[in-house]
């Protein structure tokens, strides 16, 4: 029954830990044609329709400057912004939720930040509505639906840092706020996402939403400025969705309802260019693996 899912992600069950090739190389991504290199600013409004997700512009103030000033921490060392337009408001309430649940959270040195102990339990109990999530190729009703978006900006944030991911899972199928390969999926008490502070100084964590623009910031901030990255993606292979057709009695004969519009499968390889005095090194991120999800149909069958 659809009423007793408690999913709180959008469930798959590929693990990609990030590692770091100790070779220094230059830099020359794999020779594709289909290769996009991601910023915070790489996509504009008229974007919201298109194949990538729009990534709106980062706001002029990042989000926990004031926990971390007070620690002594004037340096944002990333920054990301994503959209969400596709809640629905209890949704949406799930995400704002997140924002301030995670905003001024300090990583200690050495400490592991585990997301789901942070912010679950992801209930009702603990203040989370009902929200959207995937469920194998399917989208479906979920209590905490939403919360994995603050989990995948967040995740996006670090692959701009040097900050070893611990713990990530993806999707099973892509998000509409994120180029596949930078998502993070969460659920209790099975998956969670985890970094680590490997510095000897603390981390801030600041988030914070735009409910007018519906838009979800992270950032993060240390005591020594962030060096420059550059995430790519290699989508290597897609998969089209399929059909499926159902009789409706509550449509005349001729006419159609769509009911989920479908999306297609992709398969995509992430890495970070991490530039530094002595050429490149390159961050490998592995292979993720996104199922598609079928275009559904009601055809009429009523008679008028």
């Amino acid at each position: 029954m659809l009423g007793l899912l408690t999913i709180t992600g959008f469930l798959g069950v590929n693990t990609v830990l990030c590692s770091v090739d100790n070779k220094q190389v230059h830099a020359t991504p794999p020779q594709a044609p289909f290769v996009v290199s991601e910023t915070s600013s790489a996509w504009t409004p008229a974007a919201k329709s298109s194949a990538q997700p729009y990534m709106p512009p980062d706001p002029s103030e990042p989000p926990g400057r004031q926990t971390a000033i007070a620690l002594g921490l004037p340096y944002v060392l990333s920054e990301r912004t994503t959209n969400y337009f596709h809640a629905s408001p209890t949704q949406a309430k799930n995400i704002e939720l997140v924002a301030r649940r995670l905003n001024g959270t300090v990583v200690a040195p050495g400490e592991t930040f585990s997301y789901n102990k942070h912010l679950g339990p992801y209930t009702a109990a603990n203040g989370y509505g009902w929200g959207r999530a995937f469920l194998e190729d399917r989208i479906v009703p979920s209590m905490g639906g939403g919360v994995c978006q603050g989990a995948s900006t967040l995740y996006s944030a670090l692959l701009r840092t040097d900050l070893p991911i611990v713990e990530r899972h993806q999707h099973g199928l892509t998000v509409p706020y994120l180029p596949p390969g930078e998502d993070a999926t969460v659920s209790e008490p099975t998956l969670d996402f985890q970094f680590r502070n490997d510095t000897a100084r603390p981390i801030v964590i600041g988030a914070a939403t735009d409910q007018e623009e519906r838009f979800f910031t992270v950032a993060l901030w240390g005591a020594a400025p962030g060096k420059p990255r550059m995430v790519h993606h290699k989508v290597l292979r897609t998969t089209n969705f399929p059909t499926i057709h159902k009789p409706s009695d509550k449509l005349p004969v001729g006419q159609q309802r769509i009911v989920f519009p479908g999306q297609p499968g992709v398969e995509v390889e992430t890495w970070v260019d991490n530039p530094n005095e002595g050429g490149h090194v390159e961050r490998r991120c592995g292979v993720d693996h996104y199922s598609a999800s079928p275009r559904v149909i009601e055809d009429g069958n009523a008679s008028r």
